[in-house]
């Protein structure tokens, strides 16, 4: 009984940790991912303003899935579940960072958030699948 129990909390902050690493990773690659659009637009005048909502939007998916991966690497586990709470994690990061900075809540917020949290699972899928190098 001792024993089940330590272990659920160590698999909790397994858990947690592994979610706090990937929400980190993922948005630091989503920030430089949007920030590589943001200079695309700037310098090149052939891109469209309409462009710059998809742009957004797949730079921050794109994020989601390399923080839900990391999210599976760490984990070993669950990859589905963390990885989709390390996207949704993610999508509260940048959704308080758009409110500060004076955005809206729109119809594209809930098309972000359904993006950002598919894209952070399959990255959990993807992370938790992938074999490790045999030495």
């Amino acid at each position: 009984m001792k024993n089940e129990a330590a272990k659920r909390k160590k698999d909790i902050v397994r858990s947690v940790k592994a979610v706090a690493v990937g929400a980190l990773s993922g948005t630091a690659a989503g920030f430089v991912l949007l920030l590589i659009c943001v200079y695309a637009v700037t310098r090149m005048d052939a891109i469209p303003y309409g462009a710059v909502t998809p742009m957004s939007v797949s730079a921050v998916s794109a994020g989601a899935f390399v923080g839900g991966y990391v999210c599976g690497r760490i984990s070993k586990r669950m990859g589905l579940a963390l990885g989709a709470g390390c996207g949704a994690v993610m999508f509260l990061v940048f959704m308080g960072i758009g409110m500060a900075s004076g955005g809206t809540v729109g119809g594209v917020t809930l098309l972000r958030l359904a993006l950002m949290t598919t894209a952070g699972a399959l990255g959990g899928i993807a992370g938790v699948n992938r074999r490790s190098k045999r030495r």
